[in-house]
């Protein structure tokens, strides 16, 4: 049996309804943030199981693990109890639609740990639209990667970072390669006619920074645009391959795989209160491009030095970057920067609060990192995270290989 075939992204040319004012649509999914509000996840039905699955717009696998998953110490490789992996349980069990797919591997890698498992056809369900027989990743070992509600990932990013390997198993160093690409959830659903356009759209909630339960984190919305304010005007740019990654991490092929596209330049400034207002004073602009993706699965925001230093020197009181932690300490009171990003031929302004996290331990950090500081593996990646993505309506189109961007007016 072979994984379903797949129709590539350049054969999505489909054209573009626009919305330009708040409205209902039914192919929409209400998010759950978490771990104050980081972490966004959204129901996922495999058969007549629900389970609440990381969004992530950064990779393109979508897996649950099984109730009897075994959860392994990232450092010593060791079994450690399955709590720890901090996955909801009960986890899948095996229903009558399911369909093990022979002679694959499931195994995917991230920066903080990895999954692996078999792959498997399953009736998947997202925002009311069902997928008979969708490949999916069913994990049978993970590294703690859980944020205590979910049960796996929703991958949205480009079918060439699917995470299917040949054979019955797979060394787990070699999950970045050797891939055998398949088409993902909501690629499927387009192909198969469920969704009437190529794109699927995201606006995430502001959360309160101190709240530490679960909270209302957004909508995913298919096909379709969010139900926000949200200003008309859409910034537009091409998806870009993304020139960081060696081939080997997609098959040897340069194609377009994570989200990515050209910063054209960043603006920040220091603020002040002044009474019950806030005034900006000292405004710079930095010119200099770059290349990022955006990924909701991530919960901070990773720039150049260049960017990121300066902007975390202005926080009154500045943030100090931790070495041990490896990110910027700020004061929880502390008064935020102005900070912008030019995407196209318009800049989009960060809420001065999405810039500072208040961490389980009590503390507060910078949601900037300098990526040069995060190298994984020598490779270097830009990525503009949950702290951008929460002042957007962001819209990630197949058909035209496009981002487009609006500043929520809400």
């Amino acid at each position: 049996m072979k994984l379903p075939s797949l129709v590539t992204a350049s054969q999505l040319t489909y054209p573009l309804t626009f919305q330009t004012a708040s409205h209902t649509t039914s192919n929409t999914a209400s998010l759950l943030s978490a771990q104050y509000g980081t972490t966004l996840n959204v129901d996922v039905t495999f058969a007549n199981q629900t389970f609440k699955l990381l969004v992530d717009t950064g990779s393109s696998d979508t897996y649950v693990v099984r109730n009897d998953f075994i959860c392994i110490n990232q450092t010593t490789n060791l079994e450690i109890p399955q709590a720890d992996c901090q996955h909801v349980s009960p986890g899948y069990n095996e229903s009558d639609t399911y369909r093990l797919i022979p002679n694959k591997t499931f195994g995917i890698q991230y920066g903080n740990g990895i999954a692996s498992g078999v792959m498997a056809y399953e009736d998947i369900t997202l925002a009311g639209i069902t997928v008979p027989g969708q490949a999916v990743g069913i994990v049978d070992h993970s590294n703690p990667m859980g944020d205590g509600i979910n049960s796996g990932v929703l991958g949205l990013a480009y079918p060439s970072l699917t995470s299917a390997h040949p054979g019955d198993h797979t060394d787990n160093t070699t999950f970045w390669f050797n891939r055998e690409c398949y088409s993902p959830l909501f690629n499927t659903m387009y192909e198969q006619g469920l969704v009437s356009e190529p794109y699927f759209s995201i606006a995430l909630a502001h959360t309160p920074r101190n709240l530490s339960t679960p909270t209302f984190g957004g909508y995913l919305t298919l096909g379709d645009l969010p139900p926000v304010a949200y200003d008309p005007k859409f910034s537009s740019v091409p998806v870009e391959i993304l020139e960081n990654i060696p081939p080997g991490f997609t098959s040897g092929k340069r194609t377009r795989s994570y989200w990515a596209f050209t910063v054209s330049a960043v603006t920040f400034g220091s603020t002040t209160k002044v009474d019950l207002t806030t005034s900006t004073t000292s405004i710079t602009t930095n010119s200099m491009e770059f290349q990022v993706f955006t990924d909701t699965g991530n919960d901070y925001s990773y720039l150049p030095a260049v960017v990121a230093d300066p902007i975390n020197a202005l926080f009154d009181p500045p943030a100090i970057y931790n070495e041990t932690l490896g990110v910027a300490v700020v004061n929880c009171n502390a008064q935020p920067p102005m900070f912008g990003v030019q995407i196209g031929d318009q800049t989009f302004y960060h809420d001065g609060q999405d810039l500072i996290y208040q961490t389980g331990d009590g503390y507060c950090v910078s949601s900037l990192v300098a990526s040069e500081r995060v190298a994984f593996e020598g490779i270097m990646l830009n990525i503009l995270g949950v702290p951008f993505l929460k002042n957007v309506v962001s819209v990630y189109d197949f058909g035209r290989n496009e981002l487009r961007f609006a500043q929520r007016s809400d």
